[in-house]
């Protein structure tokens, strides 16, 4: 895929921005992901071909409206460049531009938000993540560089982004040993690098393995698992997979509910409480937020009322099966799990809380799109797998319960994580609530 892409290039000297010939920002086009992992491309193209050092803050795609084919238009804006950097040949910096001309129309907001803060040097906005700020890449770079020397795994060549979005980043950097990934989070995931620490050492045949964290800052660094996610798999391997993958979420969530003082530690990091008994009254505020309308879902009252009923009517169905309170995932798909010498890793525990287990079958079934012959072998390993605590029987006989509650645990989720982004960037998740309202209207149609 082509990716469009234009950029804020603030100058050495305040008030001044890299600007083309003609006055307007300059542009390249270079291939790579639609989504927030164009960072790598860019920030490719502008280290060899125009030997620019100055971190990338932040990516700005903007994919909808586009034709099939066509570039993706993204505005790209980095940190100040250096007094002694020399732009390409016919770029040069100017005064920040009063017009946008050139510039895709889908762009233009956000780039009119940036211009105005260098044009006024306005404090940044709070809710604007730390790696979208000035001097993170280079504190957080050098506490990469500094862990990697203590624990023995010196790093060969300087960390570089891999991944940046509203809601975490992440860089990369190779070792003698295979390559080491510092993964920072926004505010509502500050427990994730303590968590993901514990989870490790208890179930190192489960988790990436943990070189250091720091808590703080919110970084964690973790060793390159060097297996393919379950959901990049051939087709016929994906069945097998997701099953061992059930039986791996399974095996930790059981044996932590077993564990009160482990659980008192994520408490202590941070991790939310979230109990059945509070999804309800949850969902119907949730469900009624302007922040997760978009184009493509209208939450109209008809909607709200129909899956609200639902869902009033799912969780004491599903509190009745008396699963244990343990670690919940929170975001427990294919694509965040890799089969490692046949055993189910599992990554990205961004969103892990303390709550009901149940409500991780849902997503961990939601990229199957319906495909029965995957599902079917996930959904019988997960129930199996729980069968030594839990009837396996009632458990089959509120499969509809199960995923019912699950989808609203996430369509609350993901109103907390879009209120928590500054709002330019939340149309990046808003679409996923609507996916998940769906997900409830499906188990309704069914049972009509």
């Amino acid at each position: 895929m082509r990716l469009d892409v234009h950029l804020i290039v603030p100058g050495p000297t305040l008030g001044t921005v890299l600007l083309a010939p003609d006055e307007t920002l300059p542009a390249f086009v270079a291939d790579g992901d639609a989504d927030e992992a164009a960072i790598v491309p860019i920030d490719a193209v502008l280290r060899q071909s125009w030997r620019f050092g100055a971190p990338v803050l932040e990516t700005h795609p903007q994919w909808r409206g586009v034709p099939e084919g066509e570039p993706i238009p993204v505005l790209t804006t980095t940190d100040r460049a250096p007094a002694s950097w020399t732009p390409p040949d016919g770029l040069m910096f100017g005064p920040l531009p009063d017009e946008l001309d050139g510039l895709p129309a889908s762009l233009q907001p956000r780039a009119r938000e940036w211009l105005a803060e260098l044009a006024s040097g306005a404090p940044t906005p709070p809710l604007r993540p730390r790696w979208s700020r000035p001097g993170w890449h280079a504190r957080a770079a050098s506490w990469m560089t500094t862990a990697a020397d203590r624990a023995g795994r010196p790093l060969t060549d300087e960390p570089r982004p891999f991944y940046l979005r509203g809601i975490s980043a992440l860089l990369r950097a190779p070792t003698a040993t295979g390559d080491l990934f510092l993964k920072a989070v926004f505010p509502p995931f500050h427990a994730e690098p303590v968590l993901t620490k514990l989870l490790a050492e208890r179930f190192p045949a489960h988790l990436p393995p943990v070189v250091a964290i720091e808590p703080d800052e919110g970084w964690l660094l973790v060793g390159d698992i060097e297996a393919t996610l379950i959901s990049e798999l051939p087709k016929g391997d994906r069945a097998n997979a997701l099953a061992i993958g059930a039986r791996a979420i399974v095996e930790v969530q059981s044996v932590l509910a077993a564990r009160p003082g482990d659980l008192a530690i994520l408490t202590a990091a941070g991790a939310p409480h979230r109990p059945l008994g509070d999804l309800a009254p949850a969902f119907v505020t949730s469900v009624g937020s302007d922040v997760l309308v978009t184009a493509d879902d209208q939450f109209d009252v008809l909607r709200q009322e129909r899956a609200t009923a639902a869902v009033e009517r799912a969780v004491p169905r599903v509190e009745s099966l008396g699963l244990p309170e343990t670690v919940v995932h929170g975001d427990f798909h294919s694509g965040n799990a890799a089969l490692v010498d046949g055993r189910g890793v599992i990554i990205d525990w961004s969103d892990a809380a303390l709550g009901n287990p149940a409500v991780d079958l849902v997503t961990w079934i939601s990229w199957s799109q319906g495909d029965i012959g995957e599902i079917g072998p996930a959904v019988h390993a997960w129930i199996d797998a729980w069968s030594g605590a839990v009837d396996p029987v009632a458990l089959r006989n509120f499969l509809d319960d199960i995923l019912v509650v699950g989808a609203a645990y996430q369509v609350v989720s993901y109103d907390g994580i879009v209120r928590a982004l500054e709002p330019a960037t939340r149309y990046t998740m808003a679409g996923g609530a609507g996916h998940f309202l769906k997900e409830i209207e499906t188990v309704i149609e069914r049972a009509v």
